[in-house]
C-alpha cells in the first residue's frame, strides 16, 4: 500500500476506535513501528491526531459518516498541499506579520511552516484552522471571526463574519477555493463562504491564492475572484504547462511548489 493510501485508512481507523498502540498499527498495516510513527507524525503535524506515550488518539469529536469521508477526501493531493504551504509560508509571511488564512485543507497547510515566524497575527473563519494554530504557534496572537458555524466545514460564514474584516486590516490574506478556470475565476460551492472570501481580499493588502493543480479548469457555483482579479496563484508541479501559459499570459504570477522528490 502506498503511504497516502495508508495515512488515509489510517485516519479513518483512529475516527472510528478513537486510540490504538503503536506495535497493534503496525502489525495491522504490515509496516515497521519506525513508518507507523511517521504516518502519525504527519497526521499529527496537520491537527488529526496527537501522539501518546506508545499511542495514539484521535483529535475531535466522534464523526458522523460523513465526516469520516471529509476527512479521507482532505487527504487528497496531500503531498501536493504540503508543497504549496511549505512554499506560501516561505516566499510571503515575515516576522510580525498580520495574516488572514480562510478556510480549506490548502489554507490549512500553510500553518505548520509558520513555526519559525515570530510575532505573527493571524486570523481565520475556521475552527480547525484555529485549532492547529493553537497546536502549533503558542506564541501567536491567533483570532477567529464569529458568525453562523457551518457544521459540514466548522467555518464561520455569513453577515457576521464579513463585518468582522470591515475593521480589520491584514498584510497578506490565503484563499482556497473549489476551482479555478478563465472564464469563471476562482469558485467556491458555497455563496456565504465566497462572499467571507471577498471581504478577507478587502482587508489585505496582498491576496495569494492557494490551489493544487487538480482543481485548475474546474468551475464552482459561486465567484470569489475573477480571474483578472487574481495577483498571484500558487499551485503545484503537476500544473499543465499550457493552463500555466494561459495563466501567465493574464497576467497571474503563478509560482511552481515543487514536491520535495522533484525539488
Amino acid at each position: 500500500m502506498l503511504p497516502e493510501a495508508r495515512r488515509r485508512h489510517l485516519l479513518s481507523y483512529l475516527a472510528r476506535v478513537r486510540s490504538a498502540g503503536i506495535a497493534d498499527l503496525s502489525a495491522r498495516y504490515h509496516v515497521s513501528s519506525m513508518t507507523i510513527r511517521r504516518d502519525l507524525k504527519q497526521l499529527q503535524s496537520e491537527g488529526l491526531v496527537t501522539l501518546t506515550h506508545g499511542g495514539v488518539v484521535f483529535d475531535g469529536d466522534a464523526p458522523e459518516p460523513q465526516e469520516i469521508q471529509r476527512l479521507t477526501r482532505d487527504r487528497d493531493q496531500a503531498d501536493e498541499k504540503r508543497a504549496i504551504g511549505r512554499h506560501a509560508a516561505m516566499r510571503f509571511v515575515k516576522d510580525n506579520d498580520v495574516l488572514l488564512l480562510g478556510a480549506g485543507s490548502t489554507v490549512r497547510a500553510v500553518v505548520p511552516f509558520l513555526k519559525h515566524k515570530g510575532n505573527l497575527q493571524v486570523v481565520s473563519n475556521s475552527l480547525r484552522t484555529i485549532e492547529l494554530l493553537r497546536k502549533t504557534l503558542p506564541s501567536a496572537t491567533v483570532m477567529g471571526t464569529g458568525g453562523l458555524l457551518r457544521a459540514d466545514s466548522l467555518s464561520f460564514d455569513g453577515p457576521v463574519t464579513e463585518r468582522f474584516f470591515e475593521d480589520f486590516f491584514a498584510r497578506v490574506a490565503f484563499l482556497s477555493g473549489a476551482g479555478l478556470s478563465l472564464r469563471a475565476g476562482l469558485t467556491d460551492p458555497q455563496l456565504l463562504e465566497a462572499s467571507v472570501k471577498q471581504a478577507m481580499t478587502r482587508s489585505s493588502e496582498k491576496t495569494v491564492v492557494l490551489l493544487d493543480s487538480s482543481k485548475l479548469g474546474t468551475t464552482a457555483a459561486a465567484q470569489i475572484l475573477a480571474i483578472d482579479e487574481i495577483e498571484t496563484l500558487v499551485t503545484d508541479a503537476d500544473i499543465a504547462p499550457d493552463a500555466q501559459g494561459q495563466l501567465l499570459d493574464i497576467g497571474i504570477d503563478v509560482q511552481v511548489a515543487p514536491l520535495p522528490s522533484r525539488a
